[in-house]
This record gives structure tokens, sequence and C-alpha cells, in this order.
């Protein structure tokens, strides 16, 4: 069976790169040859990571040409909020499907802290509030008829409201949308919402899997990650006793 492609998928600062970063740093999954990001997308210096995107993106170009009629009338029928908004939106979402495909030439799972989904909030937070709705179910449909054929996991990350507001007031970096808007027009937990209703019916569907993990402590122990790990199926448990423990954190 082919290794799983799995993202983190949730509010802004509740946590997805720390849980992700924390699972690629355990012993069995490094073993196991887990695949992430191929440059932190989400850490780091904006301009040192310009050339990167770019490259990603024009590399992808010649994919999108048998979607391009598609592709067109969903950027023209959706309600941005700008130019310079939508073309944040859509570089990004072309840069991570671009990642996936390079990633998918290898075989070992992929470990991703913001992913499709991720990108698809972003382009329904970067839309008016007023005038016609957001095409949400036409940019799901599009993005997963682009995505490699592999099984995908959503690793829902959620945690409490004063968890989320102590994380984005400490935040470093302004590397979120958050963080570059001093005006949101939509709420960020309401966007999250809107999105996983769309990622549960496909779970219904059965054309995905949701592993809901709440990241509202402040550290996490070792035996969460490694029984998160197992649900998420990359690699082996260190120690065999894990197996049969409580997953923590994993709702």
């Amino acid at each position: 069976m082919m290794a799983p492609y799995i993202e983190a998928f949730g509010c802004p600062a509740v946590g997805k790169s720390y849980v992700t970063g924390r699972l690629l740093a355990l012993p069995e999954v490094r073993q196991a040859g887990v695949q992430s990001e191929l440059f932190p997308i989400s850490r780091g210096q904006r301009l040192s990571r310009v050339p990167r995107k770019l490259w990603l993106i024009l590399s992808y170009l010649p994919t999108l040409r048998s979607e391009w009629r598609r592709l067109t009338s969903l950027v023209w029928h959706t309600p941005w909020v700008s130019l310079p908004e939508a073309g944040r939106a859509l570089l990004n979402w072309i840069q991570l499907l671009s990642m996936l495909q390079r990633l998918h030439r290898h075989e070992g799972a992929i470990l991703l802290c913001q992913g499709v989904f991720q990108a698809i909030w972003s382009l329904r937070f970067r839309t008016r509030s007023a005038g016609p709705a957001f095409p949400l179910q036409d940019w799901v449909a599009l993005t997963l008829s682009l995505l490699p054929p592999r099984p995908i996991v959503v690793l829902h990350v959620v945690a409490g409201a004063e968890a989320i507001r102590h994380r984005q007031h400490n935040r470093m970096g302004g590397q979120s949308v958050l963080d570059r808007r001093h005006s949101a027009v939509h709420s960020p937990s309401q966007v999250v919402q809107e999105v996983l209703d769309a990622i549960r019916a496909l779970e219904s569907a059965g054309k995905l899997r949701v592993v809901t993990f709440d990241n509202s402590a402040a550290s996490l122990s070792n035996e969460a990650l490694c029984a998160l790990a197992l649900t998420l199926g990359l690699g082996q448990p260190s120690r065999p006793d894990l197996v049969q423990t409580s997953s923590a954190g994993v709702v």
C-alpha cells in the first residue's frame, strides 16, 4: 500500500508546526524515512525562501495546463478581497501542490505542517464577506484532482482559545496571514470550521481519514507523541508497551 500523505490542519497559532516538528524528531519516524517540507515554509526569513518558492511554482505550471480552464473559472468566480491577496493565496496553493508532486517521487510517507487544506483555508480567508459565495467545494474538488495518488490523512490540531491567544501573542517572525493583516474580514476559527466540514464530508465518503489531536498542553510528552505517530501510521514504536497505552491527546 502506498505510504500516506499527512497534513496538519487548524487555526493559526494552534501549534501545527510544533506538533509535526516533534513528530519528525521521533527516532522511529526518522528511521521510517518520513518526508517533510522541501524547505521550512512557516519559519525563517521570508526573502531567503523566495527563489525556492518561485522554482516550485514555475515548475508546476505545465501540470496545471490540463486544468487551466477550470482554474481560471474558479479564480474569476472567487470574491477576493484584493488582487494582491488573491495572488498570495494562489501562489501558496500552487507551491504546495508542486511540493507534494516532488515529494511523491519517493516512497516514504509525507508529513507537512501546512498542506493543501490549509492552503484552501487561506484562499477562503482572503475573500470578501459580501458578494458571491466562496466556491469551497469547487476548490476542494480541483485540489483533490491534482494530488498524487496517496492515502490522505488530515491531522486536525486543536487547542483551547486561551492557549491559541497566548501562542499568537508570542509568535516570532510574522509568518501567518494574521500577522500580516491588521483587520480580518473573517474569523479564522469560522473559516477553519467551514473547511473542516468539507474535510469531514470527504471522510464520510471514504476519501480521507481525520485524526484530531488536542495540543492545549504547554508541552507534549513523548508518550503522547508516540501514540499520535502510531495513529497516523508513522513508523514503529521504540517502546512496544506504548501500543497498549492510551493515546493522550488523540481525540
